[in-house]
């Protein structure tokens, strides 16, 4: 192999944490060649005859991998596949097929295509993630069927050696699983978000992922080397071979130390130099294989998130399911606390209808607690789901985007109906159960003593907390150098919550991002935050760099800090401090 000078960097989306290298195969997604035929009279019943069979070979490939998801997964993964079930045995759909096919006379493949690309063409124009997620999965299910109809049936694979970096404009669900079993060793798609199905199917697997990477899969060739970087989005082409014999000379603790290091990590609670324990605890989108790993280190659960189980069919689920959802991770995790945040979904993720209006600024309109008080029988389903399974005693409630004291206590008038209605069915729940309120937008903050009088706890959003703080959306890369949490007027608005909180004799957790950064870490224990709620990969090295740490020494280091005027004194100030640590 001819090794290139120059080192190209693609910047994605970061999608499943972890570092990965290896030689890159490049798969474009294989397009067969339909012709139209005209089909005989007394042929159109073996037409479709033919679509049933290919349909019904579908679905059974369908339900292999979603047992195979189940198993590897979990039950709310294993569900995405219930959504490619539901399409290909869409019985409207399959009808207007059939009629086509008598109408015309045509073969049933042609006429199949067709009406697959005309439903498909409105769903690729809308600006909505819910829409653009039902296209990779319409895309996903239509090619299966066409396989069979044109007598392929599931696409032969080719066989690769393992430790591969796989390369796509996207992949299904299914395709990672197919990787994983594989053992591929990284993925990188053109397109996709972190929060398309197969992001979420690869962070559970724990396949470092970058996606979002534009045009990377014609940027990329097969057999080029490829390092990718699952926790900064970021993707190497081709480093030079002094770089490449260094990684592969530390190739299994490279690869593998995020999951080595989470099964090596100390004896909760992680304790400063000077003997004072640190509540630290993790962030969790969805069940997965890394569940097991902090359950034993007796790791709590600081944010469990749940948008996950709207995002995975564009709906709702029933009472019922969410509560096996909840009971299963409260189970896994008892006796450590499992905090669950209830639906924070904004307008960009909610699936359009009649009665919603897209918004030009999802991130300040209809979302969060705004969105659930709209709903009521929604969000009580929720409420009356998560009160089920906290019967163990082990379950928090957290309330997001509450913006003023009215809005909570709705919510808190709408969880005791929720708790009355349990209680009239004789149905066991924590009676004491905690309820708390994310802070995360400024008007929270300043109201925090209003809020605290009311809670249980508070929570610190830090990413919203700054881009609403600063006025500089998060996602936008022209804004990177404005939006920073360690901004003077951020760190005030938190100081403030901790104020609040100390009063009133409540937890102040942090749950963003800025939890999780080594440089912040002394400076939110000296201000008085009470919980570090992390990625976990960022856990080892957080509880790491505690150990190290003076406890009155970060209250010193606080102190200062906010009576700094600039951000790039506080920075420098920070820099100093973690600097003298090492």
């Amino acid at each position: 192999m001819v090794t290139r000078k120059k080192s190209p960097l693609i910047k994605g989306i970061a999608a499943s944490p972890g570092l990965a290298f290896g030689e890159a195969r490049v798969i474009f997604k294989w397009e067969h060649s339909i012709e139209e035929r005209i089909v005989p009279a007394s042929g159109v019943n073996a037409e479709i005859a033919r679509l049933d069979k290919a349909v019904e070979e579908t679905l059974v490939e369908l339900e292999r991998w979603r047992k195979s998801a189940g198993q590897k997964i979990g039950g709310p993964v294993a569900k995405i596949f219930d959504t490619q079930v539901m399409i290909a045995c869409d019985h409207d759909f399959l009808n207007k097929v059939k009629d086509d096919i008598k109408g015309s006379r045509k073969n049933a493949e042609y006429v199949y295509s067709m009406l697959v690309e005309n439903s498909l063409t409105p769903l690729r124009m809308s600006g909505d993630d819910y829409m653009r997620q039902m296209v990779y999965d319409i895309e996903a299910v239509s090619r299966r069927i066409i396989s069979h109809l044109i007598g392929l049936g599931e696409h032969a694979e080719t066989q690769f050696p393992p430790g591969c970096i796989f390369v796509a404009q996207e992949f299904t669900p299914a395709e990672v699983l197919s990787l994983y079993e594989r053992h591929a060793a990284g993925i990188v798609t053109s397109g996709g978000s972190a929060i398309s199905h197969m992001a979420l199917v690869a962070r559970s697997l724990l396949i470092p992922t970058v996606v979002g990477a534009v045009q990377s899969h014609l940027k990329i060739k097969s057999g080029d080397r490829v390092v990718i970087d699952g926790d900064k989005g970021t993707v190497s082409i081709n480093p030079g071979d002094a770089e490449w014999k260094e990684l592969h000379k530390h190739k299994t603790q490279l690869t593998t130390r995020h999951i080595s290091m989470l099964q090596n990590l100390p004896e909760f609670p992680p304790r400063t130099a000077d003997g004072v324990a640190i509540d630290v605890a993790a962030n969790i989108d969805l069940p997965g294989p890394v569940d097991q790993i902090l359950s034993q280190h007796k790791v709590g659960v600081g944010l469990y998130r749940t948008e996950f189980l709207y995002l995975q069919n564009g709906s709702f689920p029933a009472e019922d399911k969410q509560f096996l959802v909840y009971d299963a991770v409260v189970s896994k995790y008892y006796p450590q606390p499992v905090v669950i945040r209830t639906f924070d979904l904004g307008s960009d993720k909610y699936f359009m209808n009649e009665h919603q209006v897209k918004e030009g600024n999802p991130a300040l309109g209809w979302r969060g607690i705004r969105a659930a008080l709209d709903m009521p029988k929604i969000f009580k389903d929720q409420l009356r789901a998560i009160l089920r399974a906290s019967h163990r005693g082990n379950v928090k409630i957290l309330l997001p985007m509450v913006a003023d004291i009215s809005e909570l206590k709705k919510a808190l008038d709408l969880i005791k109906r929720a708790m009355v209605e349990l209680r009239q069915k004789s149905i066991k729940f924590d009676r004491a159960i905690e309820v708390g309120v994310m802070i995360e937008v400024p008007s929270a903050a300043v109201a925090a003593e209003l809020m605290a009088e009311r809670v249980a706890f508070f929570s610190i959003g830090s990413n919203d907390l700054t881009q609403y703080t600063l006025a500089a959306d998060r996602d936008n890369e022209r804004l990177a150098r404005i939006f920073n949490p360690l901004h003077p007027a951020v760190l005030r608005l938190i100081e403030i919550s901790i104020a609040a909180a100390r009063r009133r004799n409540i937890p102040i957790a942090m749950c963003g991002e800025m939890s999780g950064d080594i440089i912040a870490i002394p400076l939110l224990i000296g201000l008085g935050i009470t919980q570090l709620s992390m990625n976990p990969s960022k856990l080892p090295a957080a509880c790491r760099l505690i150990t190290k740490l003076n406890y009155q020494k970060t209250v010193e280091l606080a102190a200062a800090i906010m009576k700094m005027k600039t951000l790039k004194e506080i920075e420098a100030r920070l820099l100093d401090y973690n600097m003298l640590l090492k």
